[in-house]
C-alpha cells in the first residue's frame, strides 16, 4: 500500500541524518556495492548474506518495526527481533537508482547491518520501478521515460544488480503491489506504459539477478485487494507472468477493505477458503508469501479477537489448508500508526493486543 512510503518517512524521523553514497552521482548502473561484489568477473557469483534455517513452524515471520510512542528504532527492532525473523526494506525510501548507494553507505550500515541483521533478522528488499501508478520513476537525464524506454530499462536492471551487490539479500522483490499498475493503466497495444513491458523487464531482470546471485529468491508482490477502491484486485494478471521466474507468489492482504462487489469481509470467516489458492492455481505453484497482512481492531471488524482470527486463517485454512507452502508471513507493522490506525500488532501506547500474544505463540 502507499502508506508503506509514509511509514518509512515516519521512521526516518527517528534516524540520524546521513549522507550516503548515491549511485545517482555516477549514473544508473554504477557499481555502488560492497567489496564482496566489486570487481566480479562474468563467471563469478555471489551468495546471500542471509542464510536463515527454516523454522519448525514452516514460515518466517516479520513486520515493519514501527516504534510506539516514546520508543526509538533500536528498541522497536529489538522488540520485533524477539518474536520475528525479517523486516521489509524500501530504503530511505529510496529511488531505485539511489538504493544501492544508500544500502552501501552509512544509512544501510545503521538500518540493515545494525538494526535488522544485527538483531538476527534479515531484510526483504523491495526495488520499486514505480513513482506513481502509470508513471515509472525516472532517473536524472531520463525524464519522461516509459516502461518501454530502452535506456530506462537498462538503468533499472543495472540498479537492481547494484542492490544485490550492495546487500546480497536472500529475498528480493522487484515491485510491491505491482498489479496496481495493471489496474491503473492496463495492457493496451501501442501504449509505451503497457503492463506487458513491465513483465518483460521483470523477466530480463530476474535472469540477470539469478546469474549474479543464484540463491537470491526473486519475485514481485501482488495486491490481493485494491484498497483505495474497496474491492478485490483482478487476479487474472498473475497469468501474464512466467511461473518459472517467480520464486514465490507473494501478496499483500488487506481483506477488511473489500466493501464492493459480491463479497464483503468483516470477519475472518467471510474470507473464502480459496481466496489465495484460486489466484495461485493458474501458475501451478505452491510457495507463497503474505508480505503485508493488516486487519483493524475496530469493533466493526471483530475487535482484537478479529485480528487473531485473521492471523489464524492466513497461517491455516487459506494457505496450508489449501496445499500452499507459506514461506513468509508479514504483519503490516508492529505498532498502530498515527491518525487512528488500529492494524498494528501492538497499540501505540504499548498495549499488547490479543493478536500479539497469538503472534508470539506462533513464533515460539
Amino acid at each position: 500500500m502507499i502508506r508503506r512510503v509514509l511509514c518509512s518517512a515516519i521512521m526516518l524521523a527517528f534516524v540520524p541524518a546521513c549522507s550516503p553514497e548515491s549511485v545517482a552521482a555516477a549514473g544508473p548502473g554504477t557499481d555502488a556495492g560492497s567489496d564482496a561484489g566489486a570487481g566480479l568477473s562474468d563467471a563469478q557469483t555471489l551468495t546471500p548474506i542471509d542464510d536463515p534455517a527454516p523454522p519448525a513452524r514452516g514460515y518466517f515471520m516479520g513486520a515493519l518495526p514501527t516504534p510506539a510512542d516514546g520508543q526509538d528504532l533500536a528498541a522497536s527492532h529489538a522488540q520485533l527481533a524477539a518474536h520475528g525473523d525479517w523486516v521489509p526494506e524500501w530504503g530511505r525510501p529510496s529511488a531505485f537508482w539511489e538504493l544501492a548507494g544508500d544500502l552501501a553507505g552509512s544509512w544501510g550500515k545503521l538500518n540493515v547491518d545494525t538494526l535488522i541483521r544485527g538483531n538476527g533478522m534479515f531484510p526483504l528488499l523491495h526495488v520499486a520501478p514505480v513513482q506513481t501508478w502509470g508513471q515509472p520513476a525516472c532517473p536524472p537525464g531520463l525524464e519522461g521515460c516509459t516502461l518501454s524506454t530502452p535506456a530506462w530499462r537498462d538503468a533499472y536492471k543495472a540498479a537492481v544488480l547494484d542492490v544485490v551487490r550492495a546487500a546480497r539479500p536472500r529475498y528480493l522483490s522487484l515491485g510491491n503491489e505491482i498489479n496496481r499498475w495493471y489496474e491503473a493503466v492496463g495492457d493496451h497495444d501501442g501504449d509505451p506504459n503497457a503492463f506487458r513491458y513491465f513483465v518483460s523487464l521483470y523477466d530480463e531482470t530476474y535472469d540477470a539477478v539469478k546469474a549474479l546471485c543464484p540463491e537470491t529468491q526473486v519475485f514481485v508482490v501482488f495486491s490481493r485487494e485494491i484498497v483505495s477502491e474497496l474491492r478485490e484486485a483482478d487476479m487474472s494478471v498473475l497469468s501474464r507472468f512466467d511461473p518459472a521466474r517467480l520464486d514465490l507468489v507473494a501478496f499483500t492482504l488487506y481483506s477488511f477493505s473489500v466493501r464492493t462487489g459480491p463479497r464483503t469481509f468483516r470477519h475472518a470467516s467471510d474470507i473464502p477458503d480459496d481466496y489465495l489458492a484460486a489466484a495461485v492455481a493458474p501458475l501451478g505453484k505452491n510457495r507463497v508469501a503474505v508480505t503485508e497482512l493488516g486487519w483493524p481492531t475496530d469493533a466493526f471488524y471483530g475487535g482484537e479477537q478479529g485480528q487473531v482470527d485473521v492471523l489464524d486463517a492466513v497461517v491455516g485454512r487459506l494457505t496450508t489448508g489449501q496445499g500452499l507452502k507459506l514461506e513468509l508471513l508479514g504483519w503490516d507493522w508492529l505498532h498502530d500508526q498515527p491518525g487512528g490506525d488500529t492494524t498494528g500488532l501492538i497499540g501505540r501506547d504499548g498495549h499488547e493486543k490479543l493478536v500479539w500474544e497469538r503472534w508470539k505463540s506462533l513464533y515460539r
